[in-house]
């Protein structure tokens, strides 16, 4: 009689999947003996009333994964219903149509309190044997007890998708994921809309979307612009004791620049501290989105230039300088270095303006070469 395959059923939302999902089915494959683990993304989580990111990026980050482990393997049976599937439904169906395996299904602790209200829970815990992995260290022993489930400890790092698109432990997330994260822009809502006016979210969109028209027309990589132009401002609503904090910490020279510009830096600190954006160029175009520098690159150009003409912006001249700003970069990005200066010697007067802004104006502007 042929010996069928264990497999481990391990269901879930994965918005984003995270180390301990990893290590949970790492401890089936290596603790519990499954050849393989079948990672089944929802369509919608019935108990969850969020919405999920778009499916083709949730699938693509477990395909990341699905590549790195070989016994791990991606099951589409709840997305391909196109509706909410509870877990009865998809266990059912595996068992009924997938006679050459012996399943078992996946939970974590923190699920045993409402396990019991699962749909259809008094047939699905007949179906097939459930494992337990421990989330935390407190943990309902009532259910386990009375059900007689198998409780298991693993690598636990105490992660949540839930933390993770709130930017925290990111230091412990897999590192190919984060890297999908920033540069497809997810969980905008989480990391940036809730950190600042609706009005400035906007301007963030609007600006992502001229610089990747910018970059299109010039031939540089739209999605370095696109992702570089939508999270230049991120630190804008910063107050000024939390910035000043944050230079002191990373750069504290910075601190003789002018109040207004330091989202600029703290920007790209931020970015790059926080959620640990690796890619220089992209770090370098919201570092220099403000003030400029003598050594702007064409993408520190397109994210400069974008910013000032960006779709909601309605100034008198701003439709003339959109239309020099497709023609030829350098020269609007020098008649905006120019505007930008005039502002704010008359807003401020030249001692204020910071060295900076000087220096960008004379290169680019003046033509001083030193």
């Amino acid at each position: 009689m042929k010996t069928k395959k264990r497999v481990a059923l391990f269901g879930g939302s994965f918005d984003p999947v995270h180390t301990d999902h990893v290590n949970i089915a790492l401890a089936c494959h290596e603790k519990l003996n499954f050849e393989e683990v079948w990672m089944i993304p929802a369509y919608l989580n019935p108990f969850k009333k969020k919405e999920h990111s778009p499916i083709v990026d949730r699938l693509a980050m477990l395909r990341i994964i699905e590549k790195k482990h070989h016994f791990i393997r991606i099951n589409q049976y709840e997305i391909q219903n196109n509706r909410p599937t509870y877990t009865y439904e998809t266990v059912a169906y595996l068992v009924e149509n997938y006679h050459d395996f012996e399943f078992a299904f996946i939970m974590g602790s923190d699920q045993l309190d409402t396990f019991e209200k699962w749909n259809n829970f008094d047939k699905l815990i007949n179906l097939v044997p459930f494992k337990v992995f421990l989330r935390s260290e407190k943990y309902n022993k009532d259910v386990v007890a009375k059900y007689n489930l198998e409780v298991f400890e693993f690598n636990n790092n105490f992660l949540s998708s839930t933390d993770i698109r709130d930017l925290k432990h990111l230091d412990k997330q897999i590192p190919q994921i984060n890297d999908y994260v920033n540069y497809n822009l997810l969980y905008l809502s989480e990391r940036m809309e809730k950190h600042m006016d609706h009005e400035r979210f906007v301007h963030c969109l609007n600006v992502g979307q001229m610089a990747k028209k910018l970059a299109i027309k010039h031939g540089v990589d739209e999605n370095k612009a696109l992702v570089a132009g939508t999270l230049h401002d991120i630190t804008k609503r910063w107050d000024k004791q939390k910035a000043e904090w944050y230079l002191k910490k990373y750069t504290p020279g910075l601190i003789n620049e002018p109040l207004p510009v330091w989202h600029s830096f703290t920007g790209s600190l931020h970015l790059e501290k926080d959620w640990l954006i690796k890619d220089q160029e992209i770090l370098q175009a919201v570092f220099n989105h403000t003030v400029g520098s003598p050594d702007m690159t064409p993408l520190d150009m397109i994210v400069f230039c974008a910013d000032k003409i960006s779709a909601e912006r309605n100034y008198s001249e701003v439709e003339k300088l959109r239309e020099i700003c497709f023609e030829d970069l350098i020269k609007g990005f020098k008649l905006l270095v120019k505007n930008q200066y005039d502002v704010a010697i008359e807003r401020h007067g030249k001692n204020s303006i910071g060295s900076m802004l000087q220096h960008t104006y004379d290169y680019w502007v003046k033509g001083v070469r030193e």
